[in-house]
């Protein structure tokens, strides 16, 4: 009896060791597999935030030098110009417009490498310093913003990049030019540009300008190779690797992929604000572009006899061809493929007292608007991609605007149903 006792004590006690033991391995690997999804989690936010920072840098980089490869490209045709005034009866239209767009100030907008977003994510919170556990890292992504804004500042300030052609210049110019110093859309002709430029030729300002012109290039430069510099230590703090810059562009920047003649062929709109652009592109090549837009009206009230206006939908249509290289697009429509397809004035509305004025006003729009449809025509490289879906479109292309200035336009242009 007493042995039976013992063995079954030894059996119990054995059972309640095995039991703690197993208790306590089971709660070891729960802390264990624990802390190592934490710290896998904590690794993962650490490099997605350096990434983060040292990719949104390297886009203040690749920002500046455009900035600064646009400096280079229109400064020697505005010195040209400059020392040669008699060729400004010469030159090319554009050539006229580049040195505007050279000499002009622009007050509206921000160098797009003055976009501080991702600054703020980085550098808004203390959890962010704590996961990146790389203090160096964190000193230098700091001193990378502190440089961008130090060069906002100068730019903005600074006598070297003020430029000699203001808005209140171009605002006493407009005040005083005629009717034949506007084209059809109400941009300046090249006459009135060249008018304009010449003017701007004579003031100090402009000499000064031009002559500063190696101190904004070695301001860029500059700045440009100390951002340069510690981004690359920043690549090499985080032992960032170009395959995992590469991954994480594919994954949060660039969202799209490739055009191919397939996925171009449809029937794609663009919304305006007062209206819309229909692109057909047929598979065949063809093209139809449609535009519906909004025209202004000024009809006289004889009863009253004062001027009203009216809004007037317009529609017209121009036909070409379209082809595709790698992303490019190109997208022409010669001379004389246009069609004016309706004018939309609501004569049913509109007073007895004013519809005379209106159908007066309706036959010389469309006479006028035949007239530039003979001419009118599109010839325009794009660069060309899409979203994930197929369904979304993104067109943009360089333009210089009537005042000169060279501006990226974007285009985003949504798949419609084609029952054609």
């Amino acid at each position: 009896m007493e042995k039976n006792k013992k063995g079954f004590l030894n059996d119990w006690w054995r059972q309640f060791l095995t039991g703690v033991m197993g208790t306590a391995i089971g709660v070891g690997l729960t802390f264990a597999v624990s802390n190592w999804v934490e710290g896998n989690k904590k690794e993962q936010i650490q490099r997605q935030t350096a990434i983060m920072a040292v990719y949104d840098i390297d886009e203040i980089i690749r920002e500046l030098k455009e900035d600064l490869e646009i400096e280079n490209t229109l400064y020697p045709i505005a010195y040209s110009l400059s020392i040669h005034p008699g060729k400004l009866d010469l030159v090319s239209a554009d050539s006229v417009r580049q040195a505007v767009g050279y000499l002009i100030e622009e007050t509206t907008t921000v160098p797009d490498w003055a976009a501080d977003t991702k600054e703020k994510a980085f550098t808004g919170s203390m959890d962010v310093w704590q996961n990146l556990e790389n203090s160096q890292f964190y000193d230098n992504v700091q001193k990378c913003y502190q440089l961008r804004a130090e060069l906002l500042r100068i730019v903005e300030r600074d006598v070297v990049f003020r430029h000699p052609l203001t808005e209140a210049d171009v605002e006493k110019f407009l005040e005083k030019a005629s009717a034949s110093d506007l084209e059809y859309d109400g941009s300046l002709t090249f006459n009135a540009l060249r008018k304009l430029l010449k003017q701007t030729y004579g003031k100090p300002e402009t000499l000064r300008y031009l002559r500063m012109y190696l101190l904004r290039s070695n301001e860029y430069n500059q700045y440009i190779n100390e951002l340069s510099r510690l981004n690359k230590e920043n690549k090499f703090l985080m032992s960032l690797s170009d395959e995992e810059m590469e991954a994480y562009i594919r994954r949060n920047v660039q969202k799209t992929k490739s055009a191919t003649p397939a996925l171009l062929a449809g029937l794609w709109e663009e919304q305006l604000n007062e209206g819309a652009e229909i692109l057909r592109l047929r598979p065949d090549g063809a093209l139809d572009i449609t535009f519906h837009a909004m025209g202004n009206a000024l009809l006289h009230d004889e009863s009253e006899d004062v001027d009203v206006q009216v809004k007037v939908p317009v529609s017209y249509r121009l036909s070409g061809e379209w082809t595709l290289e790698g992303d490019s697009l190109r997208i022409y429509c010669p001379p004389g493929k246009g069609e004016l397809l309706s004018i939309d004035l609501d004569k049913v509305s509109l007073a007895e007292s004013v519809l005379k004025s209106g159908k007066e006003w309706e036959e010389s729009y469309r006479r006028s608007f035949d007239e530039y449809l003979e001419s009118a025509s599109v010839d325009q490289w794009y660069a060309v991609s899409f979203d994930l879906t197929g369904d979304l479109m993104f067109l943009s292309y360089p333009f210089t605007s009537p005042m000169g200035e060279v501006q990226q336009v974007r285009m985003q242009l949504v798949r419609k149903p084609d029952t054609e």
